[in-house]
């Protein structure tokens, strides 16, 4: 997927087949970002993945409270972000404002959903693919090798400077991304997803957002351990490959490499001693990512093949013989087409 936070944070709460694909992201094109569009001046690999290193440690590293906005297609969401760095410790709270409430907590690794109308916890790991303001682990490396990064200009965002980087695809198989980063601290404090026209296809930005102050981690550490009165979900998810599962891709798509493979129930709230089973595989050209999802077919649920679209996602459903696949991604169709074309049943 690309690396706008929204598809990330608040489709992830709870991500699966089973559980939604939901998406949400914001607009916010300033007045000035015709001169954000311009070509600008590219720098050397070396330096456009040392530009995406500043970023990533940022996230990393960085204290920051805000409230982020997000925009596809006219969806808007958005949700109140407070994130502590306290020495290789870090903690998060999360907020949703729009839809269903829910609330998620975070201590390292550790993730707690919260639905407090119906009073249902999920616990879990933390998902493998980055979140908005991170950047792919690889980003730093591999993505120079199907992007060129491009020195924009510099602008302001939520009241900081930030610079503006351009990430131009070397081929057709990924969009355009537009980095807003801090000039102080390398937080990313916006990004834009780009049709090959150059038309923003979806955004995710900080519309208020203060980096630095103390940790203070206690109340959400607290917020984890009082579940008193829900319902607590544990879904358990196995680390895979693809080829133990019977499957394999006959040729890899350009520039992507699989990042995560993994099994866990198509429905987390399903009270059955062998509930049914979701294989989910995650690919990342460094900046991108692409989930191909294979399931048993169910005639009750999966009606017919389709394909849809939302702001940059794209997904495609179709049937396999006994099995059904979805493979959704922050890339162009033909991509997600030809992730489908490539999967194989080996067994």
């Amino acid at each position: 997927m690309g690396i706008t936070w929204a598809r990330r944070r608040l489709g992830r709460i709870g991500l699966g087949v089973g559980w939604g694909l939901a998406l949400a992201c914001a607009p916010l094109l300033s007045a000035a970002q015709g001169a954000a569009g311009a070509a600008g001046a590219a720098v050397s690999p070396a330096d456009g993945a040392a530009w995406l290193q500043r970023i990533q440690q940022a996230a990393a590293s960085a204290s920051y409270r805000g409230t982020l906005m997000f925009s596809a297609n006219g969806v808007v969401s958005s949700a109140k972000v407070v994130h502590y760095c306290d020495g290789r410790q870090r903690y998060e709270r999360l907020e949703v404002l729009d839809g269903r409430a829910r609330l998620q907590y975070r201590h390292n690794d550790q993730v707690l959903t919260l639905w407090p109308a119906t009073k249902v916890a999920m616990t879990g790991q933390r998902d493998a693919v980055a979140e908005f303001p991170a950047l792919p682990m690889a980003a730093d490396t591999r993505a120079m090798d199907s992007y060129e990064l491009r020195r924009v200009g510099r602008e302001r965002v939520a009241g900081h400077e930030v610079d503006v980087l351009m990430l131009k695809p070397r081929d057709k198989l990924r969009f355009a991304q537009r980095l807003w980063a801090d000039r102080e601290t390398g937080l990313l404090l916006r990004n834009d997803v780009l049709s090959p026209g150059g038309d923003v296809l979806e955004s995710s930005a900080f519309i208020d957002l203060q980096i630095g102050g103390r940790p203070q981690p206690e109340p959400i550490l607290r917020a984890m351990k009082k579940l008193d009165g829900y319902r607590v979900l544990r879904p358990q998810a196995e680390r895979t490959q693809l080829e133990a599962e019977g499957w394999a891709m006959s040729k890899p798509v350009p520039g992507f490499q699989m990042v995560n493979c993994s099994r866990r129930p198509l429905d987390a709230a399903a009270e059955t001693d062998a509930p049914v089973q979701v294989l989910q595989s995650v690919f990342s050209d460094g900046l991108a990512q692409v989930s191909v999802f294979i399931e048993p077919y169910d005639a009750q649920r999966h009606k017919q093949a389709m394909g849809t679209s939302l702001g940059a996602s794209h997904t495609l459903m179709v049937r396999r013989g006994d099995w059904w696949i979805t493979v959704v991604g922050e890339v162009p169709m033909a991509t997600v087409q030809q992730f489908e074309a490539a999967l194989e049943r080996r067994r």
